[in-house]
């Protein structure tokens, strides 16, 4: 789940006497505003880059300086800043909206990596990850890699800021907890944002709803379960109705539907615009048959994550509290799932802390199990995991790595932003990275720093 917002500029170093005289211009405009749905955000200059940030939600969108008080965003719509006649800034207006600054204060925000080691990445000491009392092992990273040392260069890379804007990095080998690293203020503490990261979790959701008989299996149609709450469906032809629960499992639902393609009427982007964005989805025209080819649509998980809702007769956060969350010991978490405008800043995201999304992503790699218990059925957890080369399974993504002429198999949740979530089986070995690298590809067409972090630093440490 995307919003696209400001420009993300790629400078990292420290302030010369030139840019200190810049990021002193910038301070300015430093404050609490006014923004779209009577909410706020953050207006914050940065030392580490001199760019000046918007701060919606705990994730920045940088803004690009233009001439006088005028910005621009992603899109390059104008952002410009209006003073009263002391010439004091008072707010701002953009894309025909004018929005007021509130208050001169606001909460400060990390802007380094690791600021005490920014100037002496060197200095940076591997140290074995604290055991605590939820459930998770630790070890050492000596003892479960042949070589190490590419994975304390990747902590160090960071930390110079080479790989900008990555929030932590833990990875769990052999059923141990052997790096758990935190920049730019986060801590195991800290519940992060997963963006479409949520969507294979509501798949595991959905998976517990079949199990306990709620619905009868992911094979029946799907527009009978929704009947109560979306009665009238527009465009319902033949192939609509053929629709399966696992279509939208998978991704091969039919429709119109493909998160990044503009033209698509069911892309990311023209959803949010409508009320309600699981009635959005269902309206939409078939394009296709069910069942044959996969396409990438959000529609498609808020869809399931309200099928939860009707067949429980549940809220789906407090079902996922009851039969998942609280059974893994999973407390420090937050989750609002109202796939309608009311979610335009949060997306209807989990939050949870990189600790707990290894133990999330530990019961799929055990087949459903947490310390003995069967959480998910193991039936549910192969079917999530029988997906073709580069296809998707139940919400999830099969992802794979080739490293000096071998291939690595891994299943993947994934978030924009650089939330990733790797299973790989076959070095019985997670990967967890969460980021605020928002919007990176359709900037410059690159992936986010994960993808390139696991291949050529993780994995060349492999036994």
């Amino acid at each position: 789940m995307k919003k696209i917002l400001f420009l993300i500029p790629l400078i990292i170093g420290c302030t010369s006497p030139k840019e200190k005289s810049e990021l002193d211009k910038l301070a300015k405009y430093e404050g609490n505003y006014e923004y779209v749905n009577k909410t706020t955000l953050d207006i914050i200059a940065s030392e580490l880059d001199t760019t000046l940030y918007a701060v919606v939600d705990n994730a920045k969108y940088p803004l690009k300086h233009i001439a006088l008080d005028s910005f621009v965003n992603i899109a390059n719509i104008p952002v410009v800043f209006e003073r009263d006649k002391s010439n004091q800034i008072i707010g701002y207006k953009t894309d025909g909206q004018k929005f007021k600054l509130i208050s001169s204060d606001i909460e400060e925000m990390e802007m380094f990596p690791r600021k005490e080691l920014f100037q002496n990445p060197d200095n940076y000491v591997y140290q074995k990850p604290k055991e605590t009392s939820d459930g998770l092992k630790t070890g050492l990273l000596k003892e479960e890699f042949n070589n190490p040392e590419p994975i304390i260069n990747m902590v160090k890379e960071t930390i110079k800021g080479n790989f900008p804007d990555v929030h932590s990095i833990l990875i769990y080998k052999n059923n141990k907890l052997v790096l758990e690293e935190y920049f730019y203020g986060y801590d195991e503490t800290t519940p992060h944002q997963l963006r479409s990261a949520t969507k294979p979790f509501i798949g595991g959701i959905l998976g517990i709803t079949v199990d306990q008989g709620f619905i009868k299996s992911e094979k029946d149609k799907l527009l009978p379960y929704l009947n109560s709450r979306y009665a009238e469906i527009a465009n319902l032809d033949k192939r609509k109705k053929e629709i399966t629960i696992e279509n939208f499992l998978t991704y091969r639902h039919g429709i119109d539907c493909e998160n990044n393609n503009p033209e698509s009427k069911g892309n990311e982007q023209s959803m949010m615009q409508s009320k309600d964005w699981v009635k959005y989805t269902l309206d939409l025209q078939m394009i296709g048959e069910p069942g044959v080819s996969s396409s990438y649509c959000t529609g498609c998980a808020l869809t399931l994550g309200s099928l939860v809702e009707i067949a429980t007769d549940k809220k789906i956060e407090d079902f996922a509290k009851e039969n998942l969350f609280e059974p893994l010991g999973i407390l420090n978490y937050e989750w609002t799932f109202e796939p309608n405008q009311a979610s335009l800043n949060t997306f209807s995201q989990m939050y949870f802390t990189p600790r707990d999304l290894i133990k999330l992503a530990k019961l799929f790699k055990d087949g459903g199990k947490w310390k003995g218990n069967q959480i998910i059925s193991k039936s549910w957890i192969d079917k999530t995991f029988n997906m073709d080369k580069g296809d998707y399974g139940y919400l999830w993504e099969h992802k794979y790595f080739v490293v000096d002429g071998q291939t690595y198999n891994s299943y993947l949740a994934s978030g924009n932003g650089g939330q990733k979530i790797n299973i790989l089986p076959e070095l019985d070995m997670i990967t967890v990275f969460t980021g605020g690298n928002y919007n990176s590809y359709q900037l410059y067409g690159k992936s986010t720093p994960p993808n390139e972090m696991i291949p050529n630093y993780i994995l060349k440490s492999v036994k």
